[in-house]
């Protein structure tokens, strides 16, 4: 009788327990965001690093630029920032594939959203909404579509983008595209962009609370 007992006293607690943990409040996210040094400002940004890739073609650029302007705002999701215009690849470095050459051209601007941020590490998560691009390598031409999540870290200014499986959308393939290609079809897109305020190195900070 005692060990009925004492086995049902567990199971009480151990369901009050599970009980307390499931109704708890969840963290508040951060509805406040704070742009410095100060708000507005403009940034540029570079990469050596992006890679964007469909149907086990990497697409991938050695260089790459956006410039644009951050600004403090209140909300979850916030608006802090615009980027335009952003270029992939330039005439001295182009960016490649197996394929050949790949040219692609951003349809801007494309806004930067925040929606949570870790005070201990300085960085941000959130997304970039309204990504727009054309994309052409050898007789094969497409658009880009959609979202893009990453982070943005303070101390170093990167903002890391690593889209999730399927964020991107493909539409308007072109003929040259049949068998590699196809409407519906999701890439990804990967890279690490380091923003500094323009015309300064002082990387620009966005603050959640």
């Amino acid at each position: 009788m005692r060990n009925t007992l004492g086995k049902l006293a567990l199971v009480c607690g151990a369901a009050t327990a599970a009980f307390a943990l499931a109704t708890a409040p969840a963290m508040a996210a951060p509805t406040n965001w704070v742009v410095g040094p100060n708000s507005p400002e403009n940034f540029t940004a570079k990469s050596t690093n992006v890679v964007l890739s469909i149907n086990g073609i990497d697409m991938t650029c050695t260089y790459s630029d956006a410039a644009g302007s951050l600004h403090s705002a209140t909300g979850n999701p916030a608006a802090v920032g615009t980027i335009n215009p952003v270029h992939f690849g330039k005439t001295s470095e182009p960016c490649t594939s197996f394929l050949g050459t790949v040219d692609t051209v951003a349809n801007t601007p494309w806004t930067l959203n925040v929606t949570n941020y870790t005070a201990g590490t300085g960085v941000s998560q959130g997304y970039i909404s309204g990504v727009n691009a054309r994309v052409t390598v050898a007789t094969c031409a497409f658009t880009v579509t959609g979202t893009a999540h990453g982070t943005y870290t303070n101390s170093t200014g990167d903002l890391k983008v690593a889209t999730t499986a399927t964020e991107l959308t493909v539409s308007a393939p072109t003929a040259g595209c049949s068998g590699v290609v196809s409407t519906g079809d999701h890439p990804s897109f990967n890279g690490d962009f380091y923003a500094v305020v323009t015309g300064t190195t002082t990387h620009p900070t966005i603050v959640g609370s």
